[in-house]
């Protein structure tokens, strides 16, 4: 059974997915996500989020940034 203090303090994977995608939306997601992913080694506490779930998603969130990244470089080549 948890406390009060536990509930009002509760955060878990699905509020850790929410703090990843507000990364996604920067400008700078590509970096912003790998500097997250890189640094989830030296994390050490996880209480209550679903590391490899999170980390899952940050990788799928990298690689949308980086072809969205891509993207835009290849179109502003294409107009210059």
């Amino acid at each position: 059974m948890s406390t009060a203090a536990e509930t009002l303090n509760a955060y878990g994977t699905a509020g850790e997915k929410a703090f990843l995608d507000q990364l996604a939306r920067n400008k700078q997601a590509a970096t912003l996500l790998s500097n997250y992913i890189a640094a989830a080694d030296k994390r050490a506490v996880w209480n209550g989020i679903n590391k490899a779930e999170v980390l899952l998603y940050a990788q799928l969130l990298l690689g949308n940034a980086e072809a969205a990244r891509h993207t835009a470089q290849r179109a502003a080549r294409a107009t210059s």
